[in-house]
């Protein structure tokens, strides 16, 4: 049943974003989808299963894959111009995994 209500949950945020930034209001949009619903449950229910030391060890890999992510959005923002929005939705998405992969290798969770 908790399932079902964070699958409810998504697709209302998703809707909503996609709505608001399809009637130009980019920015609120962004706001909305930026929110830590998903983290904020995704806390709960790791603390709720095995306690702090698990949240801990989660938040900090979320500090960890900002950089990938930030590379994700930069290059949707510089390339969307130059190559069109798919392309450059694939070349940040490569880029998303490509440099997961090294930090991931280099904290020795990726053999």
């Amino acid at each position: 049943m908790k399932y079902l209500l964070y699958f409810l949950l998504g697709g209302t945020v998703t809707s909503t974003v996609t709505y608001l930034a399809s009637t130009s209001r980019g920015f609120l949009a962004a706001f909305i989808s930026t929110l830590p619903l998903a983290s904020l449950s995704t806390f709960l229910l790791i603390y709720s299963s095995t306690g702090s030391e698990a949240v801990i060890s989660y938040a900090k890999g979320l500090v960890v894959m900002l950089l990938p992510w930030m590379f994700y959005i930069l290059s949707v923002i510089v390339l969307t111009p130059r190559i069109t929005f798919l392309y450059s939705l694939v070349v940040g998405l490569f880029l998303f995994i490509i440099i997961s992969y090294v930090m991931l290798s280099r904290y020795g969770l990726i053999t």
